[in-house]
């Protein structure tokens, strides 16, 4: 019933933001906030540059009574990021100061402050805010977001696979939406670092964190996705428009379902949010569902199925690479690490170790068949072991939107184990799409005729085992007018951007990351330019698309 209902709720979800974010776009330069006193100063004074001392921390605003995030710091300002929420319409937020005493000038914009007036901000714009007292004067900067906030306070050092304990604030603008009684809400939980190459940027590390009460874990449903207790903050530093991972999901899930279950597509949703890490602001992140068995429509452990869900996290491993079906290596699985064989992970299920064997059987022969089979053998077992229709479009997915890492890593195998045949049969499922959308992982821009493939697909191309090519000739009509258009692909990104460029957040980002340079090679670097790199996206993907048709149509 979990299931059914998330699942459920994804198009709903999907709809909706796709139609509030249209929106949000059409007025993305009216947006604004208001703000007034909270009470009234008698004999509001103007600010006058005087000899009375200056101080940069001479009072710390409160906006409703809530604090914010300190965002930036210099020797002259503090600037003070305040998530709002529009639920209600234009808000109008009011103004206190604490650690002022018998303030005599207050004024926003220069504008002196009541509390029978405000002053309107654009929701982009910072605010100045100048204050007085007898003896002290200062002036702090003002910042507004829409996007939701979260902050991490963890307890000590922040490793790769070792959770450490830590405080966790989320201020969601939609809380009354998603059946909460405040904007924001605390949680017990635990964090690390996640990636691979990812992880060797620490200018902006991704994160991986989960909530717990009374030392287990939680499950609560944040920002208006699942209920679970894990969650992911995808950085996307290396993408220069922060937007490629979360967008490709979002079209996979719009152009394929699983076998088993038609409302699931093994996708996984995402949100935007602004991060801060023991206070200090880390820009713009993806808060991401995880891609587990929830997300596959598999059984929980204990269940009736024998199913299986193993991920590839490297492209090779000891000098081999079963999951770019490149080589068996020198021994099955089992007989090493009943979790891994080289470079694929078993994912699901962990608790039954004592039939590895069982579990690796049929990948172990897939992967054997398409290395050694002959061309007969090959015709007459693959479809034992895959399913084609997944196949085309998996491939077809990779090579219009250039997935150039997801052929030997980034690969996700799923087979659910029923008395229905069709179900017995992997499937591949993408995952990690940074790289993408002409980029390597590297960030150095990537060529137009580049076909992304691997054994598996080289010889379902060249062999054609029970019409493969005609699948993937079908299925290409079908999906080039639609959902892997040009269009389509940029109206995603335009519609992401669109809240991202209204909050200000775009700004903030820039200047918190103006410039990226790959730990691969110092000459793979770009300067952070949103508007620039989804010129390049849309560019990149006319020809893309034009290159793809032509390819599919040589396919004999």
């Amino acid at each position: 019933m979990r299931l059914f209902r998330r699942s459920a709720l994804w198009a709903l979800c999907a709809l909706a933001a796709l139609f509030c974010l249209a929106a949000c776009s059409a007025r993305a330069e009216s947006l604004c906030v208001r703000i007034c006193l909270s009470e009234d100063l008698p004999g509001n004074q103007p600010y006058r540059l005087d000899d009375r001392e200056y101080r940069r921390n001479i009072a710390t605003p409160l906006l409703d009574g809530a604090r914010g995030f300190i965002y930036k710091k210099t020797t002259q300002v503090n600037t003070w990021l305040f998530p709002v929420t529009f639920t209600q319409g234009t808000p109008t937020l009011r103004l206190s100061l604490a650690d002022i005493k018998d303030p005599t000038s207050i004024s926003i914009n220069d504008i002196l402050l009541t509390a029978d007036s405000y002053v309107e901000v654009p929701l982009s714009e910072a605010a100045t805010l100048r204050v007085a007292s007898a003896k002290y004067r200062g002036v702090m900067r003002l910042m507004f977001t829409n996007l939701p906030v979260i902050e991490l306070r963890p307890q000590g050092k922040v490793y790769q696979n070792r959770d450490t304990p830590c405080g966790i604030t989320v201020f969601d603008p939609d809380y009354r939406a998603h059946g909460l009684s405040a904007a924001t809400t605390e949680y017990e939980g635990v964090m690390s670092r996640r990636g691979r190459s990812s992880a060797r940027y620490a200018a902006k590390h991704p994160y991986n964190f989960s909530l717990m009460q009374d030392g287990k874990k939680a499950d609560h449903s944040l920002l208006g996705l699942r209920v679970d207790s894990d969650w992911l903050l995808d950085s996307a530093y290396n993408d220069a428009s922060r937007m490629r991972n979360r967008v490709l999901m979002d079209v996979w899930h719009e152009i394929y379902r699983l076998p088993w279950d038609r409302t699931l597509s093994g996708a996984t949703r995402g949100v935007y949010v602004e991060l801060f890490l023991n206070g200090a602001y880390r820009g713009l992140y993806a808060l991401g569902e995880k891609q587990d068995r929830h997300q596959m429509g598999l059984a929980s452990p204990g269940g009736k199925w024998n199913s299986v869900f193993f991920r590839t996290g490297e492209t090779g491993r000891d000098g081999a690479s079963p999951a770019g079906f490149l080589s068996l290596g020198k021994e099955k699985p089992v007989d090493d690490d009943p979790l891994r064989w080289y470079n694929v992970q078993l994912r699901y299920p962990t608790d039954r170790l004592q039939d590895a064997e069982a579990l690796w059987a049929d990948f172990y022969d897939l992967v054997r068949l398409v290395i050694k089979g002959s061309p007969e053998e090959f015709a007459a077992r693959i479809t034992q072991y895959v399913d084609l229709d997944n196949l085309a479009r998996y491939w077809l997915f990779c090579n219009a939107t250039d997935i150039t890492d997801n052929m030997r890593k980034n690969m996700t195998f799923v087979r659910l184990d029923d008395q229905d045949e069709r179900f017995n049969r992997f499937i591949l499922l993408p995952w990690d799409m940074d790289a993408s959308l002409g980029r390597y992982y590297s960030s150095k821009k990537s060529r137009v005729e580049e076909a992304v493939s691997n054994r598996l697909f080289d010889r379902l191309m060249a062999e054609n085992p029970c019409g493969y090519l005609t699948i993937l000739r079908d299925d290409w009509a079908s999906l080039r007018e639609g959902a892997l258009s040009t269009d389509a692909i940029m109206a995603r990104f335009e519609a992401y951007y669109s809240v991202i460029r209204m909050s200000g957040a775009d700004q903030r980002e820039t200047d918190k990351f103006p410039t990226f340079t790959s730990y691969v090679r110092a000459h793979y670097s770009f300067d952070l330019n949103f508007e620039k790199e989804l010129a390049y996206i849309r560019s990149y993907t006319e020809k893309r698309l034009a290159w793809l048709d032509g390819f599919v149509q040589s396919l004999e």
